[in-house]
């Protein structure tokens, strides 16, 4: 997911904290810094929201930083956590390569140290996000796999919440489009993790602080804003692919965040892309199957009215063109193939 980095600092000292935080929001623009001075609040903030990468303070009276780290390796064993300590020792740095510490850094004198903290909290949170990208991807194909092979019929539900779950964000639905209707946009399916402050009802609901629409070849629709909506109304973020059965624009299989995403990846363009196209060729596969049942029944009786009409008679000859013609096979369907690299 593209975003800010997502800092969590954690000193029980409020100045230095803030000094921390002021140094390294200075050094990095990128950097969306989280201050807690209380450990037990810094383990809520692991728990309920996403962290990159975790600098914290030993000496803390309610928690050492050896202990916040073994809490947080029950938690998460791969996110970041440096050990940003001013009385360190051998036996502390010993111990915390124990308990899977990331990195050690004994804090200095001067500015440089912010420079160098600032590199290695960049360097270790990249490795992070992206070896976690490579993991999501994995899962999201597998999930996909067993998805199609398990469902019966059109997973529609079960797409929508595979979308949510892979991009990370909060809603996922069918949007259909009639432009002829009193009500031109209709919410088929949708998929919601948690209660929005507003209704979807009538369309999907988008933010003013969205930034710029983009259109791709292939249909894929993206409007990122890099601003957190969540107190406000409509999504700050956007990403859609249509959806075709029997050749006709069916709807758009879209996904929605109310979190600072700045972009959809190139991968998680691609992986909507063959959501929606996966989609679309189910659909034509049932809508086939109910025009195979009602051309199948059409015959029938068709050969029924021939069989009462004399031979040569003009409406008979017209009947029997026409059930030639239902009798034609009807078009092999296409595979869905896209590459996801």
């Amino acid at each position: 997911m593209a975003g800010p980095t997502r800092v969590l600092l954690v000193d029980d000292d409020p100045s230095l904290a803030d000094l921390m935080a002021d140094q390294l929001g200075e050094l990095r623009e990128e950097f969306a810094i989280r201050v807690e001075t209380d450990p037990n609040d810094a383990l809520d903030a692991v728990e309920t929201g996403r962290i990159d990468c975790i600098v914290s303070d030993h000496h803390m009276p309610q928690m050492t930083g050896l202990e916040l780290l073994r809490y947080v390796r029950e938690m998460d064993p791969d996110v970041p956590f440096i050990l940003f300590t001013a009385r360190g020792s051998e036996e502390i740095a010993s111990d915390a390569v124990s308990e899977g510490v990331t990195d050690y850094f004994r804090k200095r004198r001067g500015s440089d140290q912010w420079h160098v903290l600032a590199n290695r909290i960049e360097n270790l949170a990249a490795r992070y996000r992206a070896e976690e990208a490579v993991q999501r991807r994995e899962f999201a194909l597998r999930q996909l796999t067993r998805t199609v092979i398990d469902s019966v019929s059109t997973p529609i539900e079960s797409l929508c919440e595979l979308g949510c779950e892979t991009l990370e964000v909060e809603y996922g639905a069918l949007v259909s489009e009639d432009t002829d209707s009193e009500d031109p946009v209709e919410i088929l399916v949708e998929t919601v993790e948690r209660d929005l402050p507003f209704d979807t009802a009538h369309g999907v609901p988008l933010s003013d602080n969205i930034g710029d629409l983009t259109v791709e070849g292939n249909g894929i629709v993206a409007v990122t804003g890099g601003v957190d909506t969540s107190d406000t109304g409509g999504f700050s973020s956007y990403i859609g692919a249509p959806v075709y059965v029997g050749g006709r624009r069916y709807g758009t299989l879209c996904f929605c965040d109310r979190g600072d995403r700045t972009e959809f990846t190139g991968w998680e363009r691609a992986f909507v892309e063959l959501l929606g196209d996966w989609l679309g060729h189910e659909l034509t596969s049932e809508w086939a199957r109910d025009q195979s049942e009602t051309v199948a029944t059409a015959r029938t009786r068709l050969r029924s009215a021939v069989a009462m009409l004399d031979d040569g008679d003009d409406i008979r000859e017209e009947l029997v063109a026409i059930a030639e013609l239902l009798d034609r096979e009807p078009p092999s369907t296409t595979p869905v193939s896209i590459e996801l690299s």
